[in-house]
């Protein structure tokens, strides 16, 4: 009976990463709009950085703030897809809400991510998000 409470507590204490946390962040930067897609020049690239989970929380952020709130998620075939619509930005200077989409396809922790004017694709892998 001690080894098996043992055992628990053991298991208990490790920290596992849950297969539905992710973190996505760029190498690239594009920008799309109406009339076409260009990326930025390497050197002008900002680092970007992206989280979301299984249970809908999704942050985009880029730049000096990001956008942050609840998206709806479906997963098909390998690929996972979170849809947030009027996310607000938050940042030192208040920006206006956007939509942002992320999908990832989880075998190759490949990824796109769509918000505001950036429009550019990521590296995902299975993570944890630190406490703020």
């Amino acid at each position: 009976m001690i080894e098996i409470a043992a055992a628990l507590m053991l298991g208990a204490s490790r920290t596992e990463v849950p297969p539905e946390s992710w973190n996505c962040r760029n190498q690239i930067e594009v920008w799309c709009a109406a009339d076409g897609c260009a990326a930025t020049p390497a050197e002008e690239s900002t680092p970007m950085d992206f989280w979301a989970s299984a249970d809908g929380s999704l942050s985009a952020c880029a730049y000096s703030g990001c956008w942050e709130g609840r998206a709806t998620v479906s997963a098909s075939a390998g690929r996972l897809l979170w849809i947030g619509d009027n996310l607000p930005f938050a940042s030192s200077v208040e920006g206006a809400a956007g939509d942002v989409t992320l999908l990832i396809l989880a075998k190759d922790g490949v990824g796109f991510i769509r918000a505001g004017g950036i429009a550019t694709p990521v590296l995902c892998r299975r993570a944890l998000k630190a406490a703020d």
